[in-house]
């Protein structure tokens, strides 16, 4: 998924059984961090956070938000590789990026848990025909 706007970020996913593989990148796209995000132990709704860092790279706190909320929101390890690379950047047009990769993953998160709720309600009545017969 690209978000279309100014600077052109992108969203892949990549589902690892119930778990889920996030790829953000704009720009010259690598991988600058890596973070993933699973429920605490007790199911306290808290999430855990581990990331790792390529030296010099500063996505680490971008992958780790998002790797939190997502984990939080659909109760599964999430793992989120982050790299957004462009040349001679002021800080407004880092804020910009910053805030456009919130705004992509916002509304990537935004269809998944759409889809998971209308693909629970076809199990659902699938599985409730099944029950009447």
């Amino acid at each position: 998924m690209e978000s279309g706007s100014k600077w052109g970020i992108r969203i892949q996913e990549i589902p690892v059984g119930r778990d889920l593989l996030v790829i953000v990148t704009g720009g010259a796209a690598h991988i600058g961090s890596v973070a993933t995000a699973h429920l605490s132990e007790g199911s306290s709704g808290e999430t855990v956070v581990q990331t790792a860092d390529v030296p010099g790279h500063r996505e680490h706190e971008l992958a780790s938000e998002m790797a939190s909320k997502a984990a939080g929101m659909l109760g599964v390890t999430v793992t989120v590789a982050a790299g957004i690379h462009f040349d001679d950047l002021e800080r407004s047009e880092i804020q910009e990026i910053v805030a456009e990769a919130h705004s992509a993953f916002n509304q990537f998160l935004a269809d998944k848990a759409t889809a998971l709720r209308e693909n629970f309600f076809v199990n659902f009545e699938t599985t409730s025909k099944k029950l009447r017969k």
